[in-house]
């Protein structure tokens, strides 16, 4: 059996894999969830997180004498990436879901402001002071979560809050000795409305995978698609 992480994407926490979580372990899988400070269950002011402070929150989750195969959601494809290179031997896999996987010396920003297919850009609203940005609500639904269930939609629309910047901004810094061993594959959400199939495209031509997957689904497959995500993520999983 595996051992699983599930990294979060931006604006969410741990909850969001509450029906990936379970269908995993009922498989006999190890699955670790954690949260990324600066939300809810890991509060911290979004001044002080940056990539660094992430990586030690989740680094725990790595140790044991089973190598840990990631999943990660949007954003923090660069939080996988960049613990792939301090940790290569600790990882067998990164599975990026529709997940910002670029190259080294690049930014988040940068490919976010290239990403001209999104629906969410314009709802996007950045704090330099306060080092933090939020989605606007009125966006939640067609910009996350526009095939799923009311329910999600509420829950979404209730936890939903505030992201550090930092990480965002911060140049990536990966080599090929490290990061580069560590096998990666992707899934790409061909609905996704907040890291459009362009940018995902665009990502899968920069950085190289062995395999690649694809749902039709939103960015939020976690909710509207959560069987046919986690039989993508066991198949991508299999040596």
């Amino acid at each position: 059996m595996k051992k699983y992480m599930l990294i979060h994407g931006s604006w969410h926490g741990a909850w969001c894999w509450y029906k990936v979580a379970p269908r995993l372990k009922s498989l006999g899988h190890n699955v670790s969830v954690p949260e990324l400070p600066g939300r809810i269950l890991n509060p911290k002011r979004p001044m002080f997180v940056g990539l660094n402070d992430m990586v030690k929150a989740v680094e725990p989750f790595l140790q044991g004498d089973q190598k840990t195969t990631i999943v990660v959601h949007s954003r923090y494809g660069i939080l996988a990436s960049q613990l792939a290179e301090i940790y290569p031997e600790r990882i067998e896999r990164i599975i990026y879901l529709a997940s910002f996987m670029i190259p080294t010396e690049k930014r988040v920003a940068e490919y976010f402001r290239l990403d001209k297919d999104s629906l969410i850009a314009p709802y996007v609203e950045i704090s330099k002071t306060g080092m933090w940005d939020r989605l606007n609500p009125k966006i939640f639904r067609e910009g996350l979560y526009h095939d799923c269930s009311d329910e999600d939609n509420m829950l979404g629309a209730s936890l939903l809050g505030k992201e550090p910047l930092r990480p965002a901004i911060a140049k990536l810094k990966l080599t090929d000795d490290r990061f580069g061993r560590v096998p990666r594959s992707y899934i790409r959400l061909t609905e996704d409305r907040a890291v459009s199939i362009f940018l995902q495209d665009r990502l899968l031509n920069e950085t190289s995978v062995d395999r690649v997957e694809s749902i039709h689904a939103s960015h939020s497959a976690y909710f509207s698609k959560p069987d046919e995500l986690v039989a993508k993520i066991v198949s991508l999983s299999r040596d």
